[in-house]
């Protein structure tokens, strides 16, 4: 039986889902393929991780409707603090003199999941789940999808596919994509921390010459630990005692929150920029991991992310009724372009002149966190990128 449809997204993570909540006010018929049911993606530790969410981020969830439901688990970051150990140079960014309540927030991973698929299961868009790519096919009237649904394989047609299915996508795989891989040899070290401050809305950048320390504001006192290691000593690292693994943190952080303790086990994965230069081919696109995975130095994957989805259903939203599907994709590339590109190469610079103690690149990181906390305008602008509005926000609502 087949069945056809405007749009089949692949992948209900937070991006898919968010793609086919905006198009669910449209008449397009949308439907998204899905591996996991919702209890088991609540069910899996990867939806605890914390999602650093850029004002900008905020805007596009509240066009979806969702943002009042997530407000109550978002933790503000009002903010930010950049450093470089050893060195002078500071860059302090703050929500009151960017004239906003916050400038961004951390959500646990599974409630952005959970509020999207709550409101997504009311709308008319065909959730089919547990359900898995298997393959497809584009021709001159569109793409024939083959899905395998509680094990028995269905066909399906669209007029247009959307790989929202993740860094391993098999959208991505099954087509004439090219994807750039460009290992860090680096792990990165996540968990949950107690801290002595009562300073809870202040979110942490600090470089060493291992690599960068981020921490950022959780709940009940608690700040969420990314910290990135060559993997030569990463494991080493994750393998000391309570005690001397702490101790190491301590004299990398400093004491800027205090007397810092683990709140649970840490957890540890390996790192790479990944990136599709050219992720629109004829009748088929990628978006957010499928697309591009960053470094997380700045916290913007799930951000850039949000902003491809916004994008694509912003201009599928604008584009005519009659028109056809695939001519919108050169509109949402053209748009999408400069901020793929300038935010994958903000934090593959930022990683490479951070992650060194070469004299030369110290002192002209140095200068440049000074330039940014003296000069207004250098700071506002780079404020503006950090809360996600150095892009266009895509507009949401059907006239």
């Amino acid at each position: 039986m087949t069945t056809d449809y405007d749009l089949i997204i692949i992948g209900s993570g937070m991006v898919g889902a968010c793609l086919g909540l905006a198009l669910s006010q449209t008449s397009r018929r949308v439907a998204i393929v899905e591996a996991k049911t919702i209890d088991e993606k609540q069910a899996d530790s990867v939806g605890k991780r914390a999602i650093a969410l850029s004002w900008g981020s905020r805007g596009i969830l509240e066009q979806l409707n969702s943002w009042q439901e997530l407000s109550d688990e978002a933790m503000p970051i009002r903010h930010i603090h950049v450093s470089d150990k050893g060195h002078f140079g500071k860059t302090r960014l703050s929500a009151q003199n960017q004239q906003v309540e916050a400038l961004g927030y951390v959500v646990e991973a599974r409630c952005i999941e959970s509020v999207v698929s709550t409101k997504l299961a009311a709308t008319t868009v065909d959730v089919l789940s547990p359900a898995t790519l298997s393959d497809y096919t584009v021709n001159d009237n569109g793409v024939e999808v083959i899905v395998s649904v509680n094990g028995k394989e269905q066909t399906l047609s669209c007029k247009l596919l959307v790989g929202a299915d993740g860094g391993l996508s098999k959208v991505r795989q099954l087509g004439p994509f090219e994807l750039k891989e460009y290992p860090y040899d680096q792990q990165a070290i996540t968990g949950l921390i107690h801290v002595e401050s009562d300073g809870n809305d202040v979110a942490y950048e600090r470089f060493t010459s291992e690599g960068p320390i981020a921490m950022l504001p959780h709940f009940d006192g608690l700040y969420s630990l990314v910290w990135t290691k060559p993997s030569s000593v990463a494991e080493q690292v994750k393998n000391l005692s309570e005690d001397a693994f702490l101790q190491r943190l301590q004299s990398r952080f400093g004491q800027w929150l205090g007397e810092l303790s683990l709140a649970g086990s840490c957890q540890m994965f390996p790192l790479s920029l990944s990136h599709v230069p050219q992720n629109i081919s004829n009748r088929v696109v990628l978006i957010g991991n499928a697309a591009h995975q960053l470094h997380p130095v700045a916290g913007q994957g799930f951000n850039l992310g949000l902003r491809d989805a916004a994008m694509l259903a912003g201009v599928i939203i604008s584009a005519q009724k009659d028109e056809e599907l695939d001519d919108v994709l050169e509109v949402y590339a053209r748009h999408r372009k400069t901020d793929q590109a300038l935010i994958t190469g903000f934090t593959d610079s930022v990683i490479k002149l951070f992650s060194t103690d070469n004299a030369a690149l110290s002192v002209m990181r140095n200068s440049g966190l000074l330039m940014l906390d003296n000069i207004p305008l250098l700071k506002n602008e780079f404020a503006r990128q950090a809360m996600g509005l150095g892009a266009p926000i895509a507009r949401l609502k059907v006239s």
